[in-house]
């Protein structure tokens, strides 16, 4: 079996990276050649289980990146395309690409104002919790990391959900294209 395609969308909380995917996986859910994964669907543990873990919040995502990278080669081997959301440092994706030795990959950031991404945090997903100066760092150093790789940037904070997943359609549709 061949490893599928992987499309992996990074961004901070509350850019619609979870509606995004599910937006898509309800498009595509009759084509069984394609999964669609939440790297969160693990369970995300505290900051102090992250470093009894993995000696911090940092490793613990790297570690945890290369262990989605490594499942989605094992178990997603009759998928086509796989396509997997998680608040992720560019880097670490990047890494476990190579590290697995992937080839057909495609990192895309999801992102938005803070403004926006404020509002959807507050009123959406009722986490005002989020709305701080970490959450924010998060997201410009996100977007900083995606323009120096040169990696696709979409922002969600002007447009529908439907203009967005458009957006992300055609990257959809250049992995399958590479499939």
């Amino acid at each position: 079996m061949e490893i599928p395609a992987i499309v992996f969308l990074s961004g901070a909380s509350g850019v619609g990276k979870t509606s995004i995917v599910e937006k898509l996986k309800a498009h595509y859910h009759s084509f069984d050649d394609y999964a669609f994964l939440h790297f969160d669907s693990i369970g995300v543990p505290s900051p102090e289980e992250m470093i009894e873990q993995a000696g911090s919040g940092e490793k613990w995502q790297e570690l945890t990146t290369y262990r989605w990278i490594e499942k989605i080669t094992v178990k997603y081997q009759d998928k086509k395309i796989v396509v997997i959301e998680g608040q992720v440092n560019l880097d670490f994706i990047e890494a476990a690409f190579h590290k697995f030795e992937i080839a057909r990959y495609f990192i895309v950031l999801i992102d938005c104002d803070w403004e926006t991404m404020r509002e959807r945090l507050i009123h959406n997903r009722q986490q005002p919790d989020l709305v701080n100066q970490d959450m924010k760092n998060w997201a410009t150093f996100l977007r900083k990391q995606a323009q120096r790789k040169d990696l696709p940037i979409i922002d969600t904070s002007h447009q529908t959900l439907e203009q967005v997943v458009r957006s992300v359609n055609v990257v959809f549709l250049q992995a399958i294209a590479a499939a």
